[in-house]
Parts: structure tokens; C-alpha cells; sequence
């Protein structure tokens, strides 16, 4: 026996072949899965350092470990390529590369696509490819790091579904995927008996070219090659309706779901969980189930990838109760699908499989990739377009989740709020409620715990015209209203009509023992504007209190005086008056308040 030899390692100056032919401009893409795609941009009409400079960019982001590693998303970039190139020799023909692509090209471009559409996904992509290139202006990074965001006066097609409307597009959905579960439940328990040698003997047969079909075996032959054995075949068994085609049309899809069902799948999911076409477009059927299985409701880790993410791309969402019953009803719809091309050689464990009508352009029989075909609007069953059924899209379907639902779906909480739902309409609809029922809460407060009676100016000098009446009033003797407006009754904070009939003395006839803060709460205190400049200077002194003391001992002895205090002010002051009052505060006022809050004026 020869001795083992090492493997030979590549040389010290190894590097990965490049991705792209220079002489032609193309590029040579790879998927994880082994797929291939040549992107060909010799036609691209542009200034040769320009499109070479794009391309570069382009083959930095679907290179292995890059941004874009589907078909589908690659196929996107290679378009945002071409589309600036275009945009560029026709606008800005003295940008002969992409150094020369300063800030002002790059808003002037931002600002023609926001007049032209209502989302950012344009404007996130060709950040993207421009993040891609190495010689791309320092400033002009700068300017790209602006955010593109949904604009807040957005188009009434771009706002969020009504319940109601949400509601019916969900329904119409599960209807779909239920009756396409129970059509491939009912076949592949035709398809069992036959295997197991159980099928009955006077079953339909087809006799073709010296070779006889059962139902059985033909849907044998479809579940291993996803097509039926020939065309004749496929119209005879339509037409004495061998197999359960409720939901579809052709006899290829009886044991798969058609691209509408599991569009409806992903509407469903959309509706459950908010997920995006990149997120659903990369899941896998490869979940951990947390639950017992025929004990407890299901419960699945799922793992999500959104690639614009960057670095943090990969992570966990916990389906349990509804969502992890939708997760289980998509493995079983799908799973026939996955059974197929693993039988064919071509494996595959994304979760979004579905049969294709007709191998349009040589695709294969199944369809796996779906963020690039998905990007418009489609009707949630069969029945929408003649049963004036709702139509939907992906992107209105994940702004409603959130806005009906109050929570943030693969965003931070600040972007789901400032994006998706406070420029909503149903949002300040919805509010409106809660911001009334606020408002009368702490009008009903105010009247609860703030008795103190005011008189503005113009009661002051009706006061003094007729005094009788005034007195009448407010329920005092003519003697005690001229001493009030004389300011013969003031207290620190107000003036006291009635201080031996105190409502915090233990008997009647007592002097009032309560601190002068408790004057707000209190049926005998009446403030005037004479009034106005100290309790601004208190209201002040009050607010810097609250920098300085615990939350504990604020909430003890300050927060219920704060509260009144404020709730006076800003009833009986406008934003102005309480300014000039602030301005007309003596040293004498600052000192009381002062004493007051030291409790040097408790006796």
C-alpha cells in the first residue's frame, strides 16, 4: 500500500475567479443552490467607464457572501443598472463614471423617482448598487445614508386595508388553501390504496399504446415527475373526472398546489405574521417543533433571513397557536411539491413550492422563486375577479398587519411606528378615540380634585361696577369680596373667602390647617390675575424640583400639587399672559416660593 499524500493546496497567490468578462460585459451568477444566470450589459447604452464601473458594482453584490444571492433579487440589480445608465447618459451625460456622480446627481435622481412612485423599494436598491462601488464619491455616501421612507401623504391605494376589508382578502385566502389541502388530501388517498395494492379492480383505466392507466398509477407517475404521461391522458382523465380538481384546472396539479393557492399561502402568512416577499421568499421548512406533537398546540422556531439586514440577516420567529398551525397547513400543502423534486434529483427545502400550469420558457415544472414575480396585486381566490372579490398586494397586506395589529414586524418599533402606521389614516382614526376618552379623563380629574375658583380681569372690574351681584356670585358677602380684591384675604397661592370653614379642619369653626399648596383643591380659594405671576414662579420652581428629587418622594409629596397647580394655570392664562406674567414676578413672589417650598411658612 502506497503512502497517504497530503492534498494539493491551491497556490499562495490563489484568488477566486472573477465573475465578470470584461471584453463581452458580462457576468457569470451562481445561486447557493448551483443555478446559474449569465447577465449580459453589452448592450447597455453608456460611456464605457461608466457601464464598466456599474457592472463591477453589480458583480460585487452577487458575488458568493453578497447581497443578492437569488436569481430573482440579482435579476433586480442587474436591472437598477441598466436603468441609471440610461438615466445618466440622458440627464447627466458629464458623468462619465461613477466618480464623477457627485450629490446633486444623486438627489436629482431621488427626487424623479419619489414624484414617480410611493414606495423606497427603487431608491433602497440603487443604494444598494452604488454602496457596491469602490470609487463612488465620498459625499455622495453621505447623502445616500438618508433614509427613503413611505411618505406620510401617501396615495389612498398605498394606505392600510379597513378591518373589514383585511378581513375579506384573509377569508377568501384560507378558503383558497383549504380547498386545495382537502383536493391533494383526497388524491394522494387514492394514490396510497394503489401503493399499498388496494386499489379496486373495476377502477377507471385508460388503455395507450399497449400500456394500461389506472387512476392509481397515473397518480403515481405525477407525483414522481410532477407531469402526466401524456397529453391524451391529461384530457381523458379531465373529461370523466378521474381525479378531485376542485380549485383547478388541470389534471397535473391534483396532488400540488397551483401558484395561486400558494400566493394565497403567502397572503395568509403576510396577514398572520407581516412577513416580507424576501423574508417568505428564503424560509425552509427546517423548524425546530418546541410543542408536543398530538398533545399541545403546535409551536415552531422558524429561522427568517432578510438579507437587507447585512450582518444580521438571520434570525428566529417563535410561531405558536394560529401562526403555528398556518406554519404546519404550509408544510403539508407544500411538501407533495418538495417530494417531487427530490425524486427528480433536483432537492430542495424552501417552503414556497408550487406547480407550475404550463414549463412556460423552459423553468421546470416547479416554482420556487417568487420576491420578483410578486411585487404587484392579485385577487385572493378564484372567485375575485367575477365575484367582485377584494384584490390585494403584499405591500398594502404587511402595512395593515401592523397598523390593525399595533406591532412591529422585522423592523425596530421606531421604524413600524414613524413608517407603517402613524401616517396611516386608520391610525389617527383609531387614536381619536383614545385621545378623547383622555381628554374627558382629565377634564373629569380637573373637576375632581380642583376647586379653586378664578376671575379673569373682566371679572375683576365687573366686581368692582356691581358688587352685589358679584358677591352673589361666588356666594361671600360684599364685605369679604372687597377685602379679597383688596388683598386683605391672600394666602401664598390664592386668596380665602372662608378661612374657619376650612374642609380639612377636623370641626367646624377650626382654622385651616392644610398646607397652602392644598388652597388648589380647596372650594374656598379664589385666584385673580393679581394672583398669576406667583403661581408661575411656583409652577417654575416645582418643575426644577422634579429634576432634583427621587421619583419615589415626587410622586409622595410634589405630583398632586404639580398637577393642580398646572391644571390652573393653564386654564385660567393663555401661552402669552403666562409668559409676561413670568416677566412681572418679584423678588418678594421668588421668596415666598421659596419659603413655601422649604416649609418655612408651615406654622
Amino acid at each position: 500500500m502506497s503512502p497517504p499524500t497530503s492534498a494539493a493546496l491551491p497556490p499562495t497567490k490563489y484568488s477566486r475567479p472573477t465573475l465578470v468578462d470584461d471584453s463581452v460585459r458580462q457576468v457569470n451568477f451562481v445561486d447557493p443552490d448551483g443555478r446559474g444566470k449569465v447577465f449580459d450589459f453589452s448592450e447597455v447604452s453608456a460611456t464605457p467607464t461608466l457601464l464598466d464601473d456599474l457592472v463591477r458594482a453589480f458583480a460585487g453584490g452577487v458575488a458568493p457572501g453578497g447581497r443578492w444571492q437569488s436569481i430573482s433579487t440579482a435579476e433586480s440589480a442587474a436591472g437598477a443598472v441598466k436603468h441609471l445608465a440610461r438615466y445618466l447618459t440622458e440627464c447627466h451625460p458629464q458623468v462619465g463614471s461613477l466618480a464623477d456622480l457627485d450629490a446633486e446627481v444623486w438627489w436629482a435622481w431621488r427626487a424623479e423617482k419619489d414624484q414617480g412612485t410611493r414606495w423606497p423599494g427603487q431608491v433602497t436598491m440603487m443604494r444598494a448598487l452604488l454602496s457596491e462601488a469602490t470609487t463612488l464619491p465620498h459625499s455622495t455616501r453621505r447623502a445616500m445614508r438618508a433614509k427613503a421612507v413611505k411618505p406620510r401623504k401617501r396615495l389612498a391605494a398605498n394606505d392600510a386595508y379597513t378591518r373589514e376589508e383585511f378581513t375579506a382578502i384573509r377569508n377568501a385566502a384560507n378558503r383558497r388553501v383549504n380547498q386545495a389541502l382537502r383536493r391533494i388530501e383526497a388524491n394522494t388517498a387514492v394514490l396510497q390504496r394503489y401503493l399499498d395494492g388496494d386499489e379496486p379492480a373495476d377502477a377507471q383505466s385508460f388503455q395507450v399504446q399497449g400500456t394500461r392507466w389506472t387512476i392509481g398509477s397515473l397518480l403515481s407517475h405525477l407525483a414522481r415527475t410532477g407531469t402526466m404521461p401524456s397529453q391524451y391522458l391529461a384530457w381523458a382523465v379531465s373529461r370523466k373526472g378521474c381525479f378531485d380538481l376542485r380549485g383547478v384546472t388541470n389534471p397535473a396539479q391534483a396532488l400540488f398546489p397551483s401558484i395561486d393557492e400558494v400566493l394565497c399561502l403567502m397572503v395568509l402568512l403576510v396577514c398572520e405574521r407581516g412577513f416580507n416577499l424576501s423574508v417568505m421568499n428564503n424560509l425552509t421548512v427546517d423548524s425546530f417543533r418546541a410543542s408536543d406533537p398530538g398533545v399541545e398546540e403546535p409551536v415552531h422556531t422558524v429561522g427568517v433571513d432578510k438579507p437587507r439586514r447585512g450582518t444580521k440577516r438571520h434570525s428566529d420567529e417563535i410561531l405558536a397557536g394560529e401562526a403555528g398551525t398556518l406554519w404546519e397547513r404550509a408544510v403539508t400543502l407544500t411538501q407533495p411539491c418538495r417530494d417531487a423534486l427530490d425524486a427528480m434529483g433536483q432537492p430542495t427545502s424552501k417552503l414556497l413550492v408550487a406547480h407550475r400550469h404550463k414549463n412556460l420558457g423552459s423553468r421546470g415544472t416547479f416554482r420556487t422563486e417568487w420576491a420578483r414575480a410578486c411585487l404587484g396585486a392579485g385577487r385572493a381566490g378564484q372567485e375575485a375577479p367575477t365575484g367582485g372579490g377584494p384584490q390585494w398586494s403584499f405591500r398594502r397586506l404587511r402595512l395593515t398587519e401592523q397598523v390593525l395589529n399595533h406591532t412591529a414586524r422585522q423592523n425596530t418599533e421606531t421604524d413600524s411606528e414613524d413608517i407603517y402606521r402613524r401616517p396611516d389614516p386608520q391610525t389617527a382614526q383609531a387614536s381619536s378615540a383614545t385621545i378623547v376618552d383622555g381628554l374627558n379623563e382629565a377634564v373629569a380629574h380637573a373637576h375632581a380634585s380642583v376647586h379653586v375658583r378664578a376671575m379673569d380681569s373682566r371679572e375683576v372690574e365687573l366686581v368692582r361696577k356691581d358688587p352685589d351681584s358679584a358677591a352673589a356670585v361666588l356666594g361671600v358677602s360684599v364685605q369679604v369680596l372687597k377685602l379679597l380684591l383688596a388683598g386683605r384675604l391672600d394666602t401664598p397661592t390664592a386668596a380665602c373667602v372662608d378661612f374657619f370653614g376650612s374642609p380639612y379642619a377636623d370641626e367646624p369653626g377650626q382654622p385651616c390647617p392644610a398646607s397652602f399648596f392644598a388652597c388648589f383643591g380647596c372650594g374656598n380659594a379664589v385666584i385673580t390675575p393679581r394672583h398669576l405671576p406667583r403661581l408661575v414662579v411656583l409652577l417654575d420652581a416645582l418643575d426644577d424640583v422634579a429634576t432634583v428629587v427621587t421619583p419615589s418622594r415626587w410622586d409622595r409629596d410634589f405630583a398632586e400639587h404639580h398637577a393642580r397647580l398646572r391644571t390652573v394655570v393653564a386654564t385660567n392664562a393663555t401661552t402669552a399672559e403666562i409668559a409676561q406674567a413670568r416677566g412681572a414676578a418679584g423678588d418678594e413672589d421668588r421668596d415666598v416660593v421659596s419659603r413655601l417650598l422649604s416649609r418655612g411658612l408651615d406654622g
